[in-house]
Formats: C-alpha cells, structure tokens, sequence
C-alpha cells in the first residue's frame, strides 16, 4: 500500500510539473522569447502610394518593411524644373499669370515678367519713358532704391523688336547678380533656359550667350541690323553656344553691371521662341 501511495504521488508530481511548463509557454513556438524577431511575420506595412504585404509563409523583419516602403512617382507628378532642360511646370505659369493679373491693376508700365529655375531671377518687367526712371523706382511707380527689372525704352511692350534688352541692377541677392556666377563656364552651361510672360504670350529664352561690353557699345543702339547686331554680341561673348542665328529671330538680353573693367556691362542673350498664348482675360484671370 505504502508502495503504491509513493508511486501515485509521483506520477502526480509529473503531471503538475508538466502542466506548469506548459502555461509559461504557450502553445506556439513561433512567439516564445526565444524565437529571433526576424522570423516573426508582420502584418502588411502601407503607404499612401504603396505597400509591403508579407504572407504567412515569408519572413520580414520591421527594417525590411520600412525600408521598402518607397513611394512611387506617380503619372500625375511634374517633373522638376531646372534652368538646364527647357520646361516649365503648369503651376508655376498659373502662378506668374495670378501675379500679372494682380500687377496689371497697379502697375501701368508693366510688360511682363522673367523667370529662370536655379536661380533668383523671377521679377515683374516694366518699362518707362526713360532708362532712368525704373532704377530707383519699384514696378507700381513708387521710390525705391532697388528699382525694378525693365525693358528699354525703345523696344516694344509686345517684345517684337529683333533684339530686346531687359535692365536689372547686379545685387548680391536678387534681381540680375546671379549672371555674375555665369562667368564660370559650367554655371553657364547649367542656365541655358528662361521663360518670359508678357500679358498674353508666354516665351521660352534659349541662352546662348554671355558678353562683356562697354556701357557705350553700339550693342546698345537698338533697334539695329540684326547681322551686325548679332557679330557684335559674338565677338564679345566671353561664352556662346551654337545657336543658328538668323534676321528672323527676336532676341532678348539680360543686361547689368560688371566688374571686368570700368562701366562693363554684362550682356546674358538667348532666343524668344513663342510657346503659347496666356491671355491673362482667357485664362479667366483678368479682372477687366
């Protein structure tokens, strides 16, 4: 009897030993303390654009899943705008037109505006009846020492003269001062492209050139004979690219101070190409 007693308890023993073992554990290997967290499966890892599913089958470890989450560039996106590759995102030309719509009620002068990507050069353009006025004045009419960009004096607002020259003071921030920058061939290259709104065209400018002439050149008789006109721009360009040139082209240049000697003048000149009509009243933008 004793025997038998000693042996029951014993096998009671077992049993409550493996029955605790059992509790502390669980009854899934795959989530005890021991298992490696690369091997535990992760519920499926989203984003707005894409996502990372893992099925039962697969290991993904939470580094692997965020990682793969890269999002995709979707059809609906634009490209990025740079003064190297000639285009101009939608909303950027709905932005200038909202502008000129804003200006063409409180600027009466107001021809257009210039813009170029990597760059600081994004400005209303004016003209007046002088090439003085606008150097101290802002584009509605009112002083200021750092005047306005604006168009000369004998060119048309329409830009239809064969060669048109825009003025801008050489600022250490703003206004034409990066051209300074474009001395350096490789700065030169990377700002091939501009873009210029009148109230209803908008213009692509291929640069081609970057001159360096007197104050007093003949470069500044315009209108001119666009042969002669156009030898002088290249026999001065400290850069030039090949740009085919003919007494059909309108040709615009970026004019402002320079350093190289006494009243140098910088001249940055590139194409108008005629992109597409903008009329500020078809666009639904005029308020007149």
């Amino acid at each position: 009897m004793l025997r038998n007693a000693r042996l029951w308890i014993l096998l009671i023993l077992v049993g409550l030993l493996a029955w605790l073992s059992f509790s502390r554990h669980g009854s899934s290997p795959g989530y005890s303390s021991d298992t490696p967290a690369e091997s535990i499966v992760l519920p499926p890892v989203s984003t707005s654009t894409v996502s990372v599913t893992a099925s039962a089958d697969d290991a993904v470890s939470p580094a692997t899943a965020v990682t793969s989450a890269v999002p995709e560039v979707t059809e609906d996106e634009e490209p990025v705008m740079n003064a190297s590759s000639p285009f101009i995102s939608d909303s950027k030309i709905s932005e200038i037109t909202g502008k000129l719509r804003i200006l063409s009620d409180i600027c009466p002068d107001l021809v257009g505006w210039i813009f170029m990507a990597d760059s600081q050069i994004d400005y209303p353009v004016v003209q007046g009846y002088d090439n003085q006025f606008y150097l101290s004045h802002a584009p509605d009419g009112s002083e200021n020492q750092i005047g306005s960009i604006f168009l000369d004096r004998c060119c048309s607002k329409d830009l239809s003269c064969p060669q048109n020259i825009l003025y801008g003071h050489n600022m250490q921030s703003g206004m034409f001062g990066d051209i300074r920058s474009f001395k350096e061939r490789e700065e030169f290259d990377a700002h091939r492209f501009g873009w210029f709104f009148t109230t209803d065209t908008l213009y692509r400018i291929d640069f081609f050139s970057l001159a360096i002439v007197s104050a007093y050149d003949s470069v500044y008789d315009i209108p001119a004979d666009c042969d002669e006109w156009n030898s002088s721009i290249i026999n001065n360009s400290l850069h030039f690219t090949d740009a085919d040139l003919s007494v059909n082209d309108k040709l615009i240049s970026l004019s402002t101070c320079a350093s190289d000697f006494e009243d140098a003048r910088a001249l940055f000149t590139g194409k108008l190409i005629r992109i597409q009509d903008i009329s500020l009243q078809s666009r639904g933008l005029s308020s007149t």
